[in-house]
């Protein structure tokens, strides 16, 4: 799968958690119930957010993907959009639509964020207190910050003995939060190649702050 297709698939088994998380929040008795997601800090307003979010967006998104394909579109719920975007991402790198088919990736993974973060599934970010080594010879796509972020422990769902259980990974990603930038690297014991990004793939990031160590192997366009 692409990197949207792997996030659709992680989105899909986790969209119903999130009605069953809002339902067990207002519970009237005020009872947690057990299970993978029962001990997850889950917040009413996140969860709630997240549902809205993917609601409006997820269907909009796949239906300007079906329309840029030039495949006809009819409304569809969530689970099924999920479903359809790997194959529409891939469409549109197969008609050369880079920007169509990187754009689409960029929402999968912000909702997949927003999704996991809602959930209890992923620990915050930490800023690492440098800057982004693009900010400055690509000002307009640093729009939403500046700042790269090492991304927090992320929980994925796992098939256990007693069902779905959470496997926490530290990837120690470290990233820039613009979507239009989307350089990465992985933390490393020692100093390699610099930052890479997935628009100018060709040419290795380079950074004032050697000290700030990034593997060698290809970049990752998110954490």
């Amino acid at each position: 799968m692409t990197g949207a297709g792997d996030h659709a698939a992680e989105l899909a088994v986790l969209w119903p958690a999130l009605a069953a998380a809002l339902e067990r929040d207002t519970a009237a008795d005020g009872t947690v119930p057990g299970g993978a997601l029962g001990s997850a800090a889950v917040v009413n307003t996140d969860v709630l957010a997240a549902m809205i979010l993917l609601s409006r967006d997820v269907p909009a998104v796949t239906r300007a993907a079906c329309e840029a394909a030039g495949e006809p579109w009819q409304p569809r719920p969530v689970q099924t959009c999920l479903r359809a975007l790997p194959r529409l991402a891939e469409r549109l790198g197969h008609l050369g639509m880079a920007g169509a088919a990187q754009t689409l990736e960029g929402a999968v993974w912000d909702w997949l964020r927003v999704t996991k973060r809602a959930l209890g599934l992923r620990r915050p970010d930490i800023p690492v207190g440098f800057a982004c080594p693009w900010a400055a010879s690509a000002p307009e796509d640093h729009a939403e910050g500046r700042m790269l972020l090492c991304a927090g422990d992320e929980g994925f769902l796992r098939p256990g003995p007693g069902g779905m259980a959470v496997e926490w990974v530290t990837s120690g990603q470290i990233y820039c939060p613009a979507r239009a930038c989307g350089a990465s690297a992985r933390a490393a014991a020692t100093a390699s190649s610099g930052y890479g990004r997935t628009a100018r793939s060709s040419a290795p990031m380079t950074t004032a702050t050697p000290h700030l160590a990034c593997a060698g192997s290809p970049m990752r366009q998110r954490p």
